[in-house]
């Protein structure tokens, strides 16, 4: 009895989706590297009990948000103001310079917006002083 040789192929590797896949991980990273770009923020900071540069010649603005309404007030020197009596202030006082003091409740989120904003109206420097809370 005379066994037929079955003739010796090697297995074929299609490369097709491996290629798809290299791809796919090139554009999601490239997509992700231009969005961390854009998250970037340039925030010159002072701590506390440190005098910055901005304080002697820049108008002070407090950001504080009511824990009832959510709602966002800025506190001028001793007064509170809305988004647009704030406006009308720096407008009016043609202020360019300012130091931005958050409260301990303001998300980076809110805080990064506000300053969107301030530029904007034209602010040309804005400071940014953020007050650390000790726990014990």
């Amino acid at each position: 009895m005379k066994l037929s040789e079955k003739s010796k192929t090697s297995p074929v590797v299609s490369l097709t989706p491996l290629i798809d896949v290299v791809f796919i991980l090139l554009i999601f990273f490239m997509l992700v590297s231009q969005f961390m770009q854009l998250q970037k923020q340039s925030m010159p900071l002072t701590t506390t009990g440190e005098v910055s540069k901005a304080d002697t010649g820049s108008t002070r603005i407090g950001i504080i948000k009511n824990e009832t309404s959510n709602a966002i007030s800025y506190r001028v020197n001793t007064r509170v103001m809305n988004q647009s009596q704030l406006e009308k202030y720096l407008q009016k006082n043609k202020v360019v310079e300012i130091l931005l003091v958050p409260d301990a409740n303001i998300s980076l989120q809110t805080f990064i917006k506000v300053k969107e904003n301030l530029s904007n109206l034209g602010i040309k420097k804005i400071v940014s002083e953020f007050i650390s809370y000790e726990v014990n």
